[in-house]
């Protein structure tokens, strides 16, 4: 698959979070109100006092249990998981050597996921600390470039059953695959740039902004997906 540097890149970061977080546990209060005031149009007060190590863990412990999984995917055990999820789907959709084909693509794929999560860990922080314009910003803004990181290397996908658009017909038809994964990373990545725009301009819009360009990303690429090949059967849907 990809080269080692790639790979590991994400468990680094992770590791540089923990890092961070063990730095801020020294400064944070056993317990600590979480204050999102910033990240919508209307008023959002701070939340109950809650432990703090749900400020300081909880996105990197998600963040490496999803690495891991992205790990075990291409392996026999994540063949066995795919083909319990989608069992009309072709084998070879399912086979580790499938993602040979599109490692560094997938990479990247994992490289962006991670660092999303890890920017609503970076967010989490500085809220904590009642910098609460600072975490809007870095919120928006890293999940912007996540969303353009993803919709660039979207297109670059071949059908699997962990990444992009994923629908029983559109993993059986390659054409299909293709169309509905174009279109949603193109999508995607114009979501990217409209919410990192927002961070800037108008950072109570942004998270509003970017969620619904995502939905709104995965109903168009699906519509593409869909539009040949009505008679097939009812579609088990994902997205990444």
């Amino acid at each position: 698959m990809a080269n080692v540097d790639r790979r590991w890149l994400p468990p680094t970061l992770i590791a540089g979070a923990g890092v961070a977080s063990l730095v801020a546990q020294k400064r944070l209060p056993p317990t600590f109100r979480l204050d999102l005031d910033g990240l919508f149009p209307w008023s959002t007060p701070p939340s109950d006092p809650g432990p703090r190590w749900i400020a300081l863990w909880l996105m990197p412990a998600l963040a490496l249990l999803l690495w891991i999984g992205f790990r075990l995917a291409p392996t026999a055990t994540g063949q066995r998981l795919g083909r319990r999820l989608f069992r009309s789907a072709p084998d070879e959709v399912t086979a580790p050597a499938q993602f040979d084909r599109f490692g560094k693509t997938y990479e990247m794929i994992v490289l962006a996921i991670v660092l999303l999560i890890l920017g609503f860990q970076a967010g989490f922080l500085a809220a904590a600390f009642h910098a609460n314009a600072a975490a809007a910003r870095m919120l928006l803004l890293v999940f912007g470039g996540s969303l353009v990181l993803l919709g660039n290397v979207m297109p670059r996908l071949r059908p699997n059953w962990v990444a992009g658009l994923r629908t029983q017909r559109l993993l059986a038809d390659p054409q299909q695959w293709r169309r509905a994964n174009r279109t949603f990373g193109t999508a995607i990545f114009a979501s990217g740039i409209v919410t990192m725009l927002a961070a800037i301009a108008a950072p109570r819009y942004g998270l509003l902004v970017g969620i619904g360009g995502l939905l709104v990303s995965c109903l168009m690429g699906l519509t593409t997906g869909r539009s040949r090949g009505r008679g097939a059967p009812r579609a088990h849907t994902a997205a990444l």
